[in-house]
């Protein structure tokens, strides 16, 4: 379980793809020293199993579930992803919730500047329409965001100046696929 604000951003050095899975490497400095072998990491919001470390360096298998859901398929070497470690029993909880099971991976429709702002206009599955609340959580590329307006075939999120330059984000443009995890409490309430 991970909380959604971003430690830090790492850069992709290597994409391995294998039978029936990929092995990408992370270039890491600040989670590097905290993780273990076998810990959970959340990588562009996918939670994934830290199989190895050498040399600023995690190491991570990607099975084709997390490919086929997630903007990870789309990853090139140099390209910038948010991390975060796991949350540890009794940690500070900032932001909210997120579990790391992408919902879908989503395209960006239109990035626009309001005020010192900036806001992201990301299209919405009619399936997923109804986990999406005014005000509601959302994890975007494993960033806890709240869902400033929802529209009938899309939603936006205000990105504070600190999060748009220590996070992926700034990286993006209209027309990136981006993660969606949308905000687990509202998916137990609605599935009751």
């Amino acid at each position: 379980m991970f909380t959604g604000i971003i430690e830090e951003v790492g850069k992709i050095s290597r994409i391995s793809k294998r039978a029936g899975y990929w092995q990408i490497g992370v270039i890491s400095k600040v989670i590097f020293p905290k993780v273990e072998e076998s810990a959970s990491v959340s990588v562009n919001g996918v939670c994934l199993t830290l199989i190895k470390k050498e040399k600023n360096i995690l190491y991570f298998d990607l099975i084709k579930a997390s490919l086929d859901l997630s903007n990870l398929k789309r990853l090139k070497i140099s390209d910038c992803v948010n991390l975060e470690s796991g949350l540890s029993l009794g940690g500070k909880l900032d932001g909210h919730f997120v579990l790391g099971h992408i919902d879908c991976e989503e395209k960006i429709k239109r990035i626009w500047r309001s005020g010192g702002n900036v806001l992201l206009e990301i299209a919405a599955p009619p399936k997923f329409k109804k986990y999406l609340v005014s005000k509601g959580s959302i994890a975007l590329d494993g960033i806890s965001l709240t869902v400033a307006e929802v529209k009938s075939g899309s939603f936006s999120v205000n990105i504070i100046p600190y999060t748009w330059q220590n996070t992926g984000l700034k990286n993006k443009k209209a027309g990136s696929y981006i993660n969606v995890e949308f905000d687990y409490l509202a998916k137990v309430a609605l599935n009751r």
